[in-house]
């Protein structure tokens, strides 16, 4: 995260400082988003694909839905794995690269 700190200049010639926090290129690494997981009670199960530096990610989850099937891409093939929702929640977090490769997180919780 960036911060940009800006000083006002008054009246009276005092300078009064003004924070504004600049959101700039705040791209969380794979670690930062399992450990925002694990402090809301997730584990981390297993990683898919090859992790590498990625452009967006997005999450899979239901807490209806009787499995999750969590899918990659490496070197240009798709790859599934499912995981039977039975005795806990299951979480895919997939991360997007810019060479269209993909790599996935996948996080459990117990019901």
């Amino acid at each position: 995260m960036s911060v940009l700190i800006i000083f006002i200049r008054c009246k009276n010639h005092l300078f009064l400082p003004a924070l504004l926090l600049l959101l700039c290129n705040c791209v969380q690494n794979p670690e930062e988003v399992v450990a925002e997981w694990e402090e809301e009670g997730w584990s981390k199960v297993r990683t898919h694909g090859v992790v590498k530096e990625f452009v967006r990610q997005g999450k899979l989850s239901s807490e209806k839905a009787q499995a999750i099937e969590a899918s990659w891409i490496e070197r240009g093939k798709r790859k599934t794995k499912v995981y039977p929702q039975t005795s806990h929640y299951y979480s895919a977090i997939r991360f997007f690269c810019e060479d269209g490769d993909e790599f996935v997180i996948v996080m459990r919780k117990r019901k």
